[in-house]
């Protein structure tokens, strides 16, 4: 491999951040402990350095690309180099063609989220044999295709590296890989898609504050003017509450449905930013409701949340029953006025094991060694603290309501 030298050297124009940027992503580059392959057909401009991945110390995994990364249309080509003996794990090629679905959404803002369309072509998700030729030798590779979008895996012929290439607006059948041995310009266009992506970034951002898609800052309004601290408190009310604990319920419920099926966990791609939005609009809520500052505000709403995830998976009929909406609308306004609700055993008990108060002084300073017999101690109380919490929701559940 070729790994620069001479031809970067010390240059005085604005072009030095990216040459010494390139030039540090090559001293990375030089440890790779395996041989890197990258498209050598169909002929794509554009290479790229696009990911890199280090554990203990030592490169697993460089993803090099070819190609159009910015329209769904392609043509577009990304190969994942992993060393075969790091023992770094590999998901399916159905992830694998998300990962892309999710990485044009990032890139380009495109959303090939599943509906009327995405449901057509997972319809249309085909799984075979093909032969791929690696430095000229067929080779055997699983092929997923799904719609316009393919994933491939294979081994490269010498063993040491697994070769995954994800393709859009590519026959796969006219795909070749070969050795890379000058990654300098892959290192440099690493740097172009950067800043391209930087400007893209810049570009939305503007448009956000200026209220137009790309267009000129639109004219503030009389209300607008008449404030200059920011937006108008919205209503004093329970909704944002409401609207955060559904939000996190739900990813938590996603989450332990993809890990049970062995799926990669992934949030909807519109609801980028949506996590932090939500958050804070709680928070300031609840600063406002319960006269709490940030802070105080901050930790009631991240024990309000955890709260909620936890008796999502640990009780059946949460969230989604008359039942659990009871519960959520009790725990919300116990967190916001601390009101007597007939959940109250319950809330309290929740709040003692999410600050440790009923256990001694061998949880209270983190991190510190603990003996075996204090570390069992410890664990067999914490079991019996959630056991206790939610046995008073079992009672509250199985109890009839107040009149």
């Amino acid at each position: 491999m070729k790994f620069g030298g001479g031809s970067f050297g010390r240059f005085d124009s604005p072009d030095d951040l990216w040459r010494d940027a390139a030039q540090a992503d090559l001293n990375t580059l030089s440890s790779c402990p395996f041989p890197l392959y990258a498209p050598t057909a169909p002929l794509l401009p554009s290479p790229a350095l696009t990911e890199w991945q280090i554990t203990n110390g030592a490169l697993v995994k460089v993803v090099l690309s070819h190609g159009e990364p910015m329209t769904a249309d392609g043509p577009w080509l990304q190969v994942a180099n992993a060393d075969a003996g790091a023992g770094t794990m590999e998901y399916g090629l159905a992830d694998i063609v998300e990962d892309e679905r999710d990485r044009l959404f990032s890139h380009a803002g495109i959303d090939e989220s599943p509906g009327a369309a995405g449901d057509a072509l997972a319809g249309l998700a085909v799984e075979s044999q093909m032969r791929l030729p690696v430095d000229g030798v067929p080779v055997e590779a699983l092929l997923r295709r799904e719609g316009p979008i393919w994933a491939a895996r294979l081994r490269a012929p010498d063993g040491r590296v697994v070769l995954t290439v994800t393709g859009r607006g590519v026959d796969p059948d006219r795909v070749a890989l070969r050795v890379v041995h000058d990654l300098e310009p892959y290192a440099v266009g690493r740097q172009a898609l950067l800043n391209a992506l930087l400007v893209r970034r810049r570009r939305l951002d503007e448009g956000r504050r200026a209220g137009q898609p790309g267009g000129a800052p639109a004219a503030r309004s009389a209300s607008e003017s008449e404030s200059v601290q920011g937006p108008a408190d919205p209503p004093l009310n329970l909704a944002a509450h409401r609207q955060l604990v559904d939000y996190c319920v739900a990813h938590a419920l996603r989450v332990e449905a993809a890990v049970r099926e062995h799926r990669v966990p992934r949030l909807p791609r519109r609801d980028a930013g949506r996590h932090g939005d939500l958050w804070e609009a709680a928070v300031r809520q609840q600063m406002r409701l319960a006269g709490e500052d940030h802070d105080e505000a901050n930790e009631s709403v991240t024990a309000l949340v955890n709260h909620m995830v936890s008796l999502s998976e640990a009780a059946d009929w949460f969230p989604d029953s008359p039942e659990g909406r009871a519960a959520l609308e009790e725990s919300i306004r116990f967190t916001a006025f601390e009101s007597e609700v007939r959940s109250a055993p319950a809330q309290r008990a929740w709040l003692r094991d999410w600050h440790r108060l009923d256990l001694p002084g061998i949880a209270a300073t983190p991190g510190s060694a603990r003996s075996p017999e204090e570390a069992r101690l410890l664990h067999e109380l914490r079991v019996q603290s959630r056991a206790a919490w939610l046995d008073l929701w079992r009672t509250w559940h199985d109890a009839p309501p107040r009149r």
